[in-house]
């Protein structure tokens, strides 16, 4: 008789196991063949002499495994269509730990794998044959199964009426993630959640229910027409999706082998998944870094090239109104139309705009829902809008979001607050001060330049010099304003401005760890507890060890992010006050109220 037990859950019992294995350790490999279509057990592979697992949260294929196998069956083991070992075959491996109380075995399940490659050496002490597997995401990028064939596929943004060209219906990032595991990979053994927009989540806002509300047609729809060209595998359509807006992870579970797609877990409110005290019984050996390639001090973000429904030169501005005559534009506004036109004059705050007498809209920033500042438009330059409906007490009102120039583009700087004597003349002649914000401006060729002071911080352009960093491509093309770019160049900065500092234990195996989990360490070196989320593991089932690389969390914003989201903290409090932290005093940083 044998037990298995959840890998997302760890009793007392599990501990004391793992304690109780330090003298001699005894551990077995369960590998069960399974019908990859019917999922069945068919077999079992036994004979496995040593093995490994890694695990890496970072990867779109999150787990791989290679075991050794010494067959007592050889017949079962050889190349051959009838074989344990073929194409249409899959595994389902567990781990166990024996109980000696209980003279049985305590299996761990570590998840579903494919084949992927298998290579053998005999002479006349060794028959043995090391196998190489990989989760089902093998399944889907292409290489055991999920490339696409001759046919291009699309994923409209919405559904039109064809006699009147009205908007009838928004398709949703969720329904589109289900359709092509359904459709095009046969998954229906899922659990998808929401992708959407950062205020609509509840693990930023509070008022997350009511952003959904009032943006019911945006917040969880595809932004634009997604197509994908012949020859493109499931897996890169799932993760066109899944990047449309930054912190979400797909991956196969262990214990189910579900197909999960959520957020990254925050780990704010979750409990400590094991405490440094059991770690430091059952540690081995310690590895510390510290990073400081990565240091940077001006952050510019590309976001999202803007491409227009609508374009007009024809405008006035006049009571703090921009109007506006588009040709072909008649009868209302429709929501998701994005409009550009030229700005004869720059605006005044809280501007707003008529397009062909169809009434007056405001004008307001992405990022906070606010209504744009004094000056935020520029003579003589063309400005792209976004109009959208939203909800609100029950009515329908209409506003127009600035999104930017010709691409989305956004620089943050941080500086100490001091110019330098320095002048510089740019191309045209014009003379500027180094450091200053026209200098950003003019020489980084954007008006899009958020300075954050940070004045005792040893990483400003003033002490160190300017050191770049430019984001594009990937998951910052999904980026729609200048003002959500500046946000993330915002961010961007404040990471870029940090030391980062990881660590690397090897401890006894711990078969029922997994990435993502916030735990409790002691650096060797250190007289200080810290907590830190598990980026990834390596499992030795030989040597019995486990390897376990981590990074610091900071519990200063425990209380912080869970009711406003990490953006939100960043512009409520200021950069020089999170930078006047070193990492130490960080991690003793617990309340509001000490900020």
């Amino acid at each position: 008789m044998v037990e298995s037990i959840m890998a997302a859950i760890i009793t007392q019992e599990d501990l004391i196991l793992v304690l109780s294995q330090s003298a001699s350790p005894k551990l077995d490999l369960k590998i069960e063949v399974l019908d990859n279509i019917s999922q069945k057990i068919i077999g079992t592979i036994h004979g496995v002499v040593n093995g490994s697992m890694s695990i890496n949260a970072e990867s779109d294929v999150r787990r791989t495994v290679n075991f050794v196998v010494q067959p007592t069956l050889t017949e079962h083991l050889k190349l051959t269509e009838t074989s344990l070992l073929w194409l249409n075959k899959d595994i389902r491996i567990f781990v166990g730990l024996f109980n000696r109380r209980t003279r049985q075995y305590k299996y761990y399940p570590l998840g579903c794998y494919v084949y992927t490659d298998t290579s053998g050496t005999y002479d006349a002490a060794t028959n043995q044959l090391t196998i190489n597997c990989s989760d089902f995401m093998k399944k889907l990028d292409g290489t055991k199964n999920g490339q696409l064939g001759a046919l291009i596929i699309k994923y409209p943004a919405y559904e039109e009426n064809p006699d009147t060209g009205e908007v009838i219906h928004y398709n949703i990032i969720r329904n589109a993630v289900i359709e092509t595991l359904e459709q095009l990979a046969g998954i229906t053994n899922h659990r998808i959640d929401d992708i959407g927009e950062f205020y609509a989540m509840p693990e930023y806002n509070d008022d997350w229910k009511k952003y959904r509300e009032e943006n019911a047609d945006t917040w969880n729809t595809i932004p634009f027409d997604q197509e994908f060209s012949a020859g493109c595998s499931v897996l890169s359509i799932l993760t066109a999706f899944r990047d449309l807006y930054p912190n979400y992870e797909m991956f196969f579970d262990m214990e189910t082998n579900t197909f999960v797609c959520q957020m990254v877990p925050s780990c704010y409110e979750d409990d400590i998944y094991i405490d440094n005290n059991f770690l430091q019984r059952v540690l081995i050996s310690e590895n510390t870094t510290v990073d400081m390639t990565t240091i940077r001090n001006i952050c510019e973000v590309w976001g999202q090239v803007i491409e227009t429904d609508f374009y007009s030169e024809n405008c006035s501005y006049s009571g703090n109104v921009y109007s506006v005559k588009i040709d072909g534009y008649d009868d209302k506004y429709y929501n998701g139309d994005t409009i550009a036109f030229k700005i004869p004059a720059a605006n005044q705050k809280e501007a707003k705009l008529n397009i062909n007498g169809l009434g007056v809209i405001g004008i307001y920033d992405e990022s906070n829902e606010e209504p744009i500042s004094a000056n935020r438009l520029n003579a003589n330059n063309i400005y792209a809008f976004k109009i959208k409906k939203k909800r609100i007490d029950k009515q329908d009102v209409i506003k127009a979001y600035l999104l930017g120039q010709w691409q989305v583009h956004a620089i943050n700087v941080l500086s100490n607050g001091r110019k330098s004597n320095e002048k510089m003349i740019s191309s045209d002649g014009v003379e500027y001060e180094r450091y200053s914000l026209e200098y950003f401006k003019k020489f980084y060729n954007c008006e899009n330049v958020k300075m954050t002071i940070v004045a005792n911080s040893p990483f400003t352009v003033q002490k160190i010099g300017e050191i770049l960093d430019v984001k594009i491509g990937g998951e910052y093309e999904n980026i729609t304003s200048d003002d959500l770019a500046l946000d993330r160049a915002k961010w961007d900065n404040w990471k870029n401005c940090r030391l980062t500092d990881n660590i690397t234990i090897t401890t006894a195996l711990l078969p029922f760890l997994d990435v993502n989990k916030k735990i409790s360490y002691k650096r060797s070196d250190s007289d200080i507890e810290h907590q830190y989320i598990i980026s990834s593991i390596s499992h030795d089932f030989s040597g019995f060890t486990s390897t376990i690389t981590m990074y610091r969390f900071y519990p200063m914003y425990e209380t912080l992010l869970k009711e406003a989201g990490t953006h939100k903290v960043l512009n409520d409090y200021s950069h020089g006050v999170l930078g006047k932290y070193t990492h130490e005093e960080l991690t003793t940083v617990v309340s509001e109220e000490e900020l």
